[in-house]
């Protein structure tokens, strides 16, 4: 009998565990997976507490665990980690995902204009800038645009989901409804049920793409 692939998930937001886990339980239904949680990462990136050279240490530690200890391929989930998870590369030899691996294939996919929107200030500009990246690398050109969701991420640490979902839908309630939305955090995830309700165009999020992208390069499917 074919045994399980099984798969790490590296985080630095508790919030992102459900999202990452509900992201598998739909596109990859047969991966057994093992989350790791380091609240340290985010914690001390906000308060300026650990500079990156500390940060890039934790997170490929983490990584070298989850090889360690049997996993066949690691997703990195912090949307503020991306190169940390590119170094992670270097210590072992198996295949390594940063959050925005997904989501930028699909959106270079989309073929129409796109809005990215965050609950973190940085990250609407980190994963479009990464989009941008990949479009003039590869000859394509792409119309894109983005925006941080204001207090979305304070309600939810706060422990307010509810304002936080209001929030984000609120955003995209006022784009253009044929401009595809991309969500930069995986703990946006949350909401893609009720925003592919709310918005005629598509809504992508870097858990289900990320999820997506790495299972095909595992398995090939």
């Amino acid at each position: 009998m074919q045994s399980s692939p099984r798969i790490g998930a590296v985080h630095a937001l508790l919030n992102a565990i459900p999202t990452t886990q509900e992201a598998f339980e739909r596109v990859w239904p047969d991966a057994d997976v093992a989350h790791l949680l380091d609240g340290s990462l985010y914690l001390d990136r906000n308060a300026g507490t650990a500079d990156d050279a500390e940060l890039e240490r934790r997170v490929r530690a983490l990584v070298r665990h989850s090889a360690d200890t049997g996993q066949q391929a690691v997703i990195v989930t912090g949307s503020f980690f991306g190169a940390m998870a590119e170094a992670s590369r270097r210590d072992v030899d198996i295949p390594v995902a940063t959050s925005f691996d997904g989501i930028i294939e699909r959106a270079l996919s989309l073929n129409q204009p796109l809005h990215v929107l965050s609950t973190a200030p940085d990250s609407a500009s980190l994963l479009a800038g990464a989009i941008e990246g990949q479009a003039q690398a590869r000859g394509q050109s792409v119309s894109l645009s983005s925006h941080p969701v204001s207090g979305a991420m304070d309600a939810l640490l706060g422990g307010s989901p509810e304002e936080h979902d209001r929030l984000i839908l609120e955003a995209i309630a006022a784009l253009d409804p044929e401009m595809a939305v991309a969500f930069a955090q995986f703990s946006m995830e949350r909401i893609l049920p009720a925003s592919d309700d709310a918005h005629a165009a598509p809504v992508i999020g870097p858990a289900s793409e990320g999820v997506a992208w790495l299972r095909q390069l595992v398995s090939g499917r």
